[in-house]
């Protein structure tokens, strides 16, 4: 073998050889290229949802103050009207004896400004010697008590307008990150490695979220003593008298009413009573996936007292929300919901297969309530617009745009949503939303 030969095929083995080696390796850097943009894309979303926390803290309190501005402005008011009656009464008062001394004024109300003041005073004292005392102490109590409140009125109309530079400034903050956030996934999400790599983390999230939940559930189980302990096994229950054609009535004296349809409950009969006994707190079954790339293992929701834990796919993806559950709104309320904030236009999904009812209200101007196959109700609200008519939807199908419609008219479009276990009163959705990989 000539060494021309012996050289081609010492190049064709190392070749070969180098072509193999790259691969493994070019696997171990598209992993590792993969799991960086993963991190990367976690790190935005934390980001925008710390902007978006910042801006609704800034929210809730400037409607804390202007409630605080409508409260001082009704008490101001009110205040007005008692000096202007306790005026009237001391000049009806005085009118007599300052005309009779030839003043033109009443001191308490004018001041003592010129010498003839000295005969007014000498007048005002003998008024408030002799039948006036009680009625000018009184004005003269609500007059300061007028201008003290006048003056905490300007001081907080001095606080709104800062309070709103602040919220203007944190709005723009957590609308630049959002939409940051969202080209920072379109680029990096095109890729299926950092699909799989994102979906592992929020697996993850998901398993961390369940235990703390199930800690918390056995604390609050704990914490409750049992109902049942010291109770008979069994309690005879008597029969109600029934009238022919009669209904059944609730405690109010009326037909119990759910979601329009008026129900009667059932005859009361003689019957034996069994002790109850625990099942769980989540009650019942939650079907559906947990979001993009969610374990999907546990199908039944997890209920705590301080949050529940839903299996549902993410409302609006491509948002920044905070946990703001309970936050003050303006009127007195308190928010039961997330709010999600997202550019206007973003499609709004059906968290789970059942049946949506779009409605307009004042609050939530377009909005939508999803009655679950799942036994739960979804509310949607703010939507720009909605997609078909009231209809049967399956989970992931649009029913919506985000908007600014309702009182959202003063914030920045986003999405209120929240979540009624079983179609009851609302419950913390933050960690369910947290949970689906929003």
């Amino acid at each position: 073998m000539t060494g021309r030969r012996i050289a081609a095929l010492l190049a064709i083995v190392i070749g070969s050889v180098a072509s193999i080696v790259p691969v493994a390796a070019m696997a171990q850097t598209d992993e590792a290229a993969a799991e960086r943009a993963a991190r990367e894309i976690q790190e935005a979303r934390n980001q925008a949802n710390e902007a978006a926390e910042a801006f609704f803290q800034a929210e809730s309190d400037l409607d804390v103050l202007r409630d605080e501005v409508a409260g001082l402005e009704r008490e101001t008011d009110q205040l007005q009207t008692i000096v202007d009656r306790l005026r009237r009464d001391v000049e009806s008062v005085a009118v007599s004896r300052f005309i009779s001394s030839g003043a033109s004024g009443i001191p308490l109300l004018t001041g003592i400004q010129a010498p003839q003041d000295q005969v007014q005073a000498e007048v005002f004292v003998d008024v408030l010697t002799n039948s006036g005392a009680d009625v000018l102490d009184a004005y003269d109590i609500a007059q300061k008590q007028l201008v003290a409140s006048q003056s905490e009125l300007a001081d907080r109309k001095r606080d709104i307008e800062a309070q709103q530079a602040v919220f203007v400034a944190l709005q723009e903050q957590a609308e630049d990150e959002v939409a940051r956030l969202r080209a920072f996934e379109e680029e990096r999400l095109q890729d299926e490695a950092v699909q799989r790599a994102l979906a592992t983390r929020i697996a993850a999230d998901r398993v961390q979220l369940e235990e703390q939940a199930r800690r918390e559930a056995e604390a609050a189980a704990r914490a409750i003593p049992d109902p049942v302990v010291g109770l008979p096994t069994t309690t005879l229950v008597a029969p109600s008298p029934t009238v022919p054609g009669a209904s059944a009535t609730n405690d109010a004296g009326v037909d119990a009413e759910v979601d329009g349809v008026t129900t009667t409950p059932a005859e009361t009969a003689p019957s034996t009573t069994e002790v109850p006994t625990n099942e769980g707190a989540s009650g019942g079954t939650s079907g559906g996936r947990t979001g993009a790339g969610g374990s999907g293992s546990n199908a039944r929701p997890i209920d705590t007292g301080a949050g529940y834990l839903d299996n549902i796919i993410c409302p609006m993806p491509g948002s920044a929300f905070a946990d703001t559950w309970g936050a003050p709104r303006s009127g007195g309320r308190s928010h039961q919901g997330v709010d999600m904030i997202a550019p206007r236009g973003i499609p709004i999904y059906a968290v789970t297969s059942g049946f949506a009812t779009f409605k307009t209200n004042r609050l939530g101007g377009n909005a939508a309530s999803l009655l679950g196959d799942n036994g739960n109700r979804y509310y949607y609200a703010h939507l720009d617009s909605y997609v078909g008519e009231s209809r049967i939807v399956f989970q992931g199908d649009v029913i919506g745009y985000n908007g600014d419609t309702g009182n959202a008219r003063f914030s920045t479009p986003h999405l209120h949503f929240e979540i009624r276990p079983g179609g009851g009163l609302p419950t913390n959705p933050y960690p369910t939303v947290r949970a689906a990989g929003c």
